[in-house]
This record gives structure tokens, sequence and C-alpha cells, in this order.
């Protein structure tokens, strides 16, 4: 039975009625709209007197049956011309919602085939991102489009079966502006009409031409691309071991091309990489990534065509260093989606974390190899405790958090921290119990048997479960099936008679549901900070004892090394001595970090209980030895020195006020300690210098950023003028944006004028205008509406756009300071009411920031309650079901107490 809660649940997947085979598809792109003609090849799988197709605010001018035809690999390019123009016999339709009705004029017997032809005209948006839609077109050029089909996006170009499953091959005709120079879809360009792989005129108009492609490989609707524009194009190839070579195509905004030739680098590079990782071979002629100025997201992948936003896709002077970061992830991300996605593809959205879990574990082990391994780590467990959109509060809030989801409203809603970053960890906890080889054994397994097919969540473990031996119904259940996270606690003791350490391991959960199977690391650290012994173990029972016979009592005992399960753990008999011993001496860097945070935390536990108690000398003086420690590296010295707004004992996390207070008063406590010991370490690095590669001084420019920060906590003269001499000298865009950040978060007498600077130097690009709308929306001080209103009305802003409605929107959702004032939610709420009819997926993104409401302290909760009051008078539910839906699911959390 249907969910009622849910627009969208399990039994409304069924199996389809046809097979289809293949598909006719020609796209004519005009100025305004957009025409198309598609022939759907299908086979019955029961009898049919009907056949219900998916279509989304289309204008349909015919539906009608066609005859039989060839459907030889030889005959496609004939029958294609053959199937949109031939006369065929109108079939009766009607149109009911989203679906297409048509009537058969017979029934049609199972096993036969038969090919229906639809022409239909939509009218693409530029604020509805879905389907075909307008793009930013370059001065002088006839109008830019791209497409976005996943998840139900073709449905708004043609009438299709938009389901996971009608995998099959196609030939698409694309024609527009002579103007253009690309039209681009999925395949490899007809040798047979294109012999030079270049677009020709198109009969009876000098004004347009034409370009047809042909993908012979089977493929999910959602991977259709159909995009015209105006690029300019870098090649290059890549040649396998095997000495297969692929093309390689990087089409950017004219102008841009150097800012694609590090792009195109480590395109070459990750696609080596994923072939010795993943024993896996690209399997057509061309890889073509295309860059686009709108989306939601930062990339899709469409079978040979990777679209990619253009601030992640070029990396030039005003790419701060986390985008740097994020180029090398979603390149490599895409392209192992030809793999995980295309080649084998998910049954139905329920199963979307197999695409996406796998890809991002890939991902991971990329940028681990690229980058430090040790920083990679701790940005993952960052991602996982995200204040806002990570997994960790998306389950604290009570409504979401299984990974195989109930049901959605909104596709876009599976788009979320449980399915990018959980499901990732799901895969990594796998891998720590059964083994690497025994995992690579499975997942060969798996792309082998479903190569071509699609798969689904029970497939995919079986495949698992048969190359390692294990049972694994306790740790699919459980990870996949509940909503909650394990929460684990240890403490260890030595007996100098046995010489033996004992460590006793408890687990309970939050949500409801079982146990889970989980990995624990564990290592025995020594008096010189090297590791005497180390090991994974297994939990799956509420207790467990670990047992380390015949060993010299250790200086430490690293628990839970670099985070080895997904939830929470906590040492309970650790003291203070002891956890700054091991930030000093364990050879694990995230543990290191971990236990940083760990005494921070009873510093900030402390002072939320007793306002009135005094910051403890001992972990003042631990920053001070960190900040002068020249053995330390600085990329993880900033990870050692940082300290975050929120605390790691997740009770806490809804005292958004209370821990903001406390927060702000930590970070004035270090500073102060030894004001000038900060001045000397800030001064100590230099940034100014130029590498020969944009990575080169990634780890410094993060610890001058956190000196920095601490240093303006203090908000004095001092810290003001490092802080603008900072932002004048620095060439890295990272360092520019972190020092205006600084500056506007103090009360520097020329911060309107800085201010004012940065937009006019910035607002011309793209990324550098984005950041410089973060740093607006993210002042402390109740004066930042009033610029973040101002910067609204600006002609350069334009809410539609999502770069720039997440950059100014967001950060607001993330800015304690302000956010929880009567004016703060009251922004909230009219923000929602404006942009949700525009862009349900960034407004479900403002709305999470009330997720935990049930949990908010009284008179907290009382606010936020009225703030969600109020966006459900205003919303329409039925035009935005997703947003309403979440403000629904929080509301009724606050009146069941979860």
């Amino acid at each position: 039975m249907s969910d009622p809660g849910f627009r969208y649940n399990r039994s409304d997947f069924a199996p389809l009625p046809v097979t289809l085979r293949h598909l006719d598809i020609q796209i004519d792109f005009h100025a305004t709209h957009v025409d198309g003609i598609i022939v759907l090849h299908v086979t019955a799988r029961e009898p049919m007197s009907a056949m219900h197709l998916d279509a989304r605010n289309l204008d349909l001018s015919e539906v009608a049956l066609l005859g039989d035809a060839d459907d030889s690999h030889d005959a496609l390019v004939s029958a294609h011309e053959q199937a949109l123009t031939d006369s065929a016999e109108p079939c009766e339709h009607t149109i009911d919602g989203d679906r297409l009705h048509i009537t058969l004029p017979r029934t049609v017997a199972v096993g036969e085939t038969l090919r229906v032809r639809c022409r239909a005209r939509s009218l693409p948006s530029d604020a509805l991102l879905e389907g075909i839609y307008k793009d930013t077109t370059p001065p002088g050029a006839p109008q830019q489009y791209m497409s976005q089909c996943q998840q139900w996006g073709f449905q708004r170009i043609l009438p299709i079966y938009d389901d996971c499953t009608a995998k099959c091959t196609m030939v698409t005709t694309l024609s527009g502006d002579v103007r253009y120079t690309h039209m681009i879809s999925n395949g490899n360009i007809c040798a047979q009409r294109h012999p030079d792989g270049a677009a020709v005129s198109a009969s009876g108009s000098a004004d347009r031409k034409q370009i047809t492609f042909i993908n012979p490989v089977p493929m999910a609707p959602y991977l259709f691309v159909a995009c015209a524009g105006t690029w300019d194009q870098l090649d290059d190839a890549v040649r396998y071991p095997s000495g297969q070579q692929v093309k390689l195509e990087y089409l950017v905004t004219p102008g841009h091309v150097d800012g694609a030739r590090l792009p195109m680098e480590i395109l070459k590079h990750s696609v080596l990489w994923q072939h010795e990782s993943q024993e896996y071979a690209y399997r057509h002629d061309v890889y073509r990534t295309i860059t686009m100025d709108k989306s939601n997201f930062g990339g899709m992948e469409n079978v040979g065509n990777t679209t990619i936003v253009t601030d992640a896709a070029l990396i030039d002077e005003f790419t701060t260093d986390r985008r740097l970061e994020y180029a090398y992830a979603v390149i490599l991300h895409e392209f192992e989606h030809n793999q995980c996605g295309s080649d084998v593809t998910m049954e139905t959205p329920f199963d979307m974390w197999l695409n996406e879990g796998f890809t991002v574990d890939v991902e991971r082990q990329y940028i681990s190899a690229v980058f430090d391994p040790g920083a990679a780590r701790l940005g993952e467990v960052d991602d996982i405790r995200a204040p806002i959109g990570g997994p960790l509060a998306i389950e604290d809030a009570g409504h979401v958090g299984n990974i195989v989801r109930d049901g959605f409203n909104d596709p876009d809603e599976l788009v979320d921290g449980v399915t990018y970053v959980k499901s990732a960890e799901v895969i990594r906890m796998l891998r720590l119990i059964i083994g690497n080889e025994a995992f690579r054994s499975a997942k060969n397994l798996y792309f082998a048997r479903y190569e071509g097919a699609n798969a689904n969540t029970d497939q995919f473990f079986d495949c698992f479960i048969e190359a390692s031996g294990r049972d694994l119904t306790q740790f699919k259940r459980e990870w996949l099936y509940t909503i909650g996270y394990p929460q684990v606690t240890a403490t260890s003791r030595y007996s100098e008679a046995e010489r033996r350490l004992t460590i006793s391991v408890s687990q309970s959960r939050s949500g409801s549901g079982g146990l889970f199977h989980l990995p624990f690391e564990v290592a025995l650290v020594g008096a010189d900070g090297q590791d005497v012994e180390a090991r994974t173990v297994e939990l799956t029972d509420a207790s467990h004892e670990i047992r380390f016979d015949d060993v010299d009592a250790p200086a430490l005992v690293s628990m839970n090394r670099d985070a080895s399960f997904y939830g929470t753990f906590e040492q309970t008999d650790v003291s203070a001595d002891v956890l700054a011993s091991q930030v000093r001496l364990d050879p694990c860097a995230f543990n290191r970090v971990e236990a940083m945070r760990s005494f921070t935390d009873q510093q900030r536990i402390r002072l939320i209980e007793d306002p009135g108690a005094a910051v403890d000398t001992a972990w003042l003086d631990l920053y001070i030895d960190l900040l002068t420690d020249t053995a330390i590296g600085p990329g993880l010295k900033a990870y050692l020195l940082r300290i975050d707004e929120q605390p790691m004992q997740r009770a806490h996390l809804p005292n958004y006020r209370t821990c903001n207070r406390v927060y702000r008063r930590l970070q004035r406590a270090v500073a102060e300690h030894d004001f000038s010991a900060w001045v000397a370490a800030f001064n100590a690095v230099d940034t100014t210098s130029r590498g020969n590669s944009p990575r080169d001084g990634l780890e410094a420019r993060h610890l001058k950023a956190t000196l920095l920060e601490a240093l303006c906590s203090s908000d004095c003269a001092e810290s003001q003028a490092l802080a603008e001499k900072h932002f004048k000298e620095a060439w890295n865009f990272s360092d520019r944006l972190s020092a205006l950040r600084q500056i506007n978060r103090s009360k520097h007498p020329a911060r309107l004028d800085i201010l004012n600077d940065a937009y006019r130097d910035w607002q011309g690009h793209n990324s550098a205008y984005a950041g410089y709308l973060s740093v607006i929306a993210s002042g402390p001080g109740d004066d930042v509406f009033e610029a973040m209103a101002r910067e609204q009305s600006r002609d350069t802003f334009d809410i539609q756009h999502p770069t720039l409605n997440r950059a100014l929107l967001l950060p607001m959702t993330r800015n304690n300071d302000q956010l929880w004032t009567p004016q703060g939610l009251d922004w909230l709420a009219r923000t929602v009411d404006v942009l949700a009819p525009i862009n349900e997926y960034v407004a479900n993104r403002v709305v999470d920031a009330l997720q935990l409401v049930h949990r908010m302290p009284s008179p907290l909760q009382a606010d936020v309650v009225a703030c969600l009051n109020q966006m459900r008078k205003a919303l329409d539910a039925k035009a935005t079901p997703s947003v309403a839906g979440h403000v629904e699911a929080y509301l009724s959390g606050v009146k069941n107490g979860r």
C-alpha cells in the first residue's frame, strides 16, 4: 500500500509492460522553444490495448503508430530517417497530469513489436533546471541550451517510459542555428552522415544545421543529453595500456580555454588511475566534458558527455582551494559513473545509493591518492558531521536516514547527505569487514554480472555475499533500512600481572532497529609515537571485549582509527592529560585531531553547563605548544588548531545560541592567551610565494586562514590591520576570500569600503561573485539582513541562478550569530516563500536549518515552530510538494516528540 506521506512509493515502480528496445529522436532547437520527435520501438511483455507514457508540460501535436522496420545495426541510419518522416496511423490519446495515455488500434500480443511516434514542443525555462533548459548565453550567440534528465527530465522533452529499466539504444538528430559551435547528444557522431565529424546544413534552411549521433550501448533515459551552444573546445586524448585511445574534448565558455588546461590534465590522470584501480576501460570513442553555468548539482553523467558547472570545470585565478579539490573529485566522480550508473544502472530511484555510494567511494580513494590522505579523511568526517546537510544531522531529525528510502515527494530529495555521504561510508565499512581482496572480487562480479543491465540492492549484496562467503544480513538490514546510527563507547584497562590490555566496547543506537554490524579499528601506541599492534575487529552485539595479550603497557590506546565506522564514538575513561598526550603522540593524523576536538569539547561542555567557569589553562597551553611545534606540517596543524562551532556531543547541537556564545568565547581565549605567538605564527606562514601548480601551498593557506580566524576573534586594531594587509597582498583567491570574511566579521573602520571594492572587482566572474556573496551572508552583526537585501537588489544578482542563490542564501542558514533571532527567522520564512516556486532543491536546504526543531530548547523551539507555521501557510503544497513535505515533517516531529 502506498504511504500517504509520500508522493512516490515503491509500488509506483512496477516492471514495465514493454521492453524498450530503441529510440529514434529528433530535437530542433529554436530561440524560444524546442520541437521534438520520438519513435519508441517496444516489444510487449504482456497483452496491451494501451500505452501509458510519462509526459510533463508538453504540447503534443502527434501520437501515431508506425509499421514494422529493419532494426539491424546496418539499417539504423536509414530506419532513423524513415521513422521520423514516414506516414503513420494516428492514435487516440489523452493527457492526465504527467501521463500520456495512448489507445492502441488493437490488442498487442506478448512478444509483438510496435513503433509509436510522438511530436511535441517544450518551452525551456531559465529557472526550472530539468529537461532542456536555458543556460547563460554568450554575448552575440544564439540561445544556449543544456539538459538535465536525472531523474525525470526526459519526460519534459518528449514522451517516454521514464524509468531506469528502460535501457535502450538510440539514434538522435539535433538541429539548430547555424551559429552554434556545438550540438551534442549521446553516442558517437554518425560517420555515414558526417564523415568529417561536422554538422551539415539542414535541408531547406540555410541558417540551420543538423548532426546525428548513434548510441549503440543501451542507456537509461535519465542519462540522455541534448544541448546546443557556443563553446571553445580543447582537445586531447588518453591511451590505455592496451593501446585503446579515447579522444577527450573539453567544451568551455568562449575565451576560457586556458582555464580548462589543468582540468584536462586532471581528467587524463583520473581516467588512467580509475582504469588501474577499478579495472575499467571506457567504451566509446569520445569522452566529452561540457561546462554549464546553471545547475542544481555540480555535475551530471550523461554517457559520454559529462556536464559540470563552470566554477568546478575550469580552474583560474578565482578558484579557491576547496574548489580545486572539488574539481579533482567531480571530474573523477562523473567519469566513474560510466561504469557505475551507465554500464550498470540502478533499478529504481530507491537504489540510487548503488550509483552514488560506490562512485563516491572511488572518488574518495582518488582524492586520498592525490592529496594528503589524513586531511582527506578529516574532510570526509566533516561532511558526515555537517550541522545541516550532514547525514548524522539528517538522522537526528528522525524523518530520513534509511539509505533505501520508504518513499519521496521529489527525486531530488534523494540527492542528499544520506545518499552521497552515509552510503559511501557503508561501502567503506563493507570493505573493512570483508577485506580488500574479497571486496575487489565482489565488485568485479557485480559489474560483470549486470553489465548493460540494471541492478538492485539485493543483487548488489548477493555478489558480496557470494564473493566473501560472509553472512551480511545484519549489516545490510541495519545500515540500509533503518534510520539511526551506532553510538559506541569504550574503556580500556591494563593488567601489569597478566601483561594484558583489555578494551570493553559497548554499542547502542539512535533511532529504532537492531544493533549494527560495524568495523572497529584500534591500535596500541608506544611512547615513541609508533603503533605497537593494530587490529580491525567486528562489533555485532551490545558489548564486546578486545584483548591484547603479552604486551607492555602502551602510552595510549588509539580507538576508532580514522572513524572506522559511521556513527558516534566516545572513550569514556579518557582524561584531559591522556587526550593531550594523544594529540602529541598518535601516529594517526585523524585520531590526533579527534583527540584535540574531544579535549576542546570537554572545555565547551563545561562552559555550557557553567557559564561562569574559567577556560582551562592546560588546554590553552596545548594550543601554544601546537602553534610553535615546527615538526607538525601545515595541513595537520590547521586541523589541530581549528575550533569547531558545533560540539562533538550531539545532544548539545540544537542549543545553537549557547554553542555560538561558547564558541566565540573559546576562540577569544585562545587568541588572547598569547596573542603575540599567534601573530608570529601567522607572519611565519608564507602564502605570497607562487608555486608551479595551484595545489602548491594549499596546506599553508589552510593554516593561514585558521590562524587569521583565531586572531580576528579579538577584533582589535592589530588583527584588523593583519586581515587587511593579507587581503591586499595575497595572490591566491582562497587567501583573499578568508581575509575578506574576517574583515566583514570585524569592526574594521574601512569594512564597507573594502567590501565595495571586492564587489567591484569580483562581480564579473561567477565564482568570485559567489565567494563575495557568501562573505556578505556570514556577517555576525544585525546589519547582515540589510546587506543581503542590498545584494539581492543589484542588477548582478539573479535569484533564479542556482550558484548565486546558494551563495547568498545558504550561508545564512549556518550563521548562528543571526539566524536564531526574530529577524533571522522572519528572513528564513520569507526566503522560503520566494524561493520554493523557483527552486525547490535549494529551498529545501534552507528549510533544513530547522530540522532539529523537536530537540530545540525553549523558547527557541516556539519561535521556530511559529516560523514553520508561517511557511506552511504561505506554501502551495501542490506546486512545491517537496518543500511542503519537509515543513510538515519538522512540525510533526515537534508534535510526536521526534
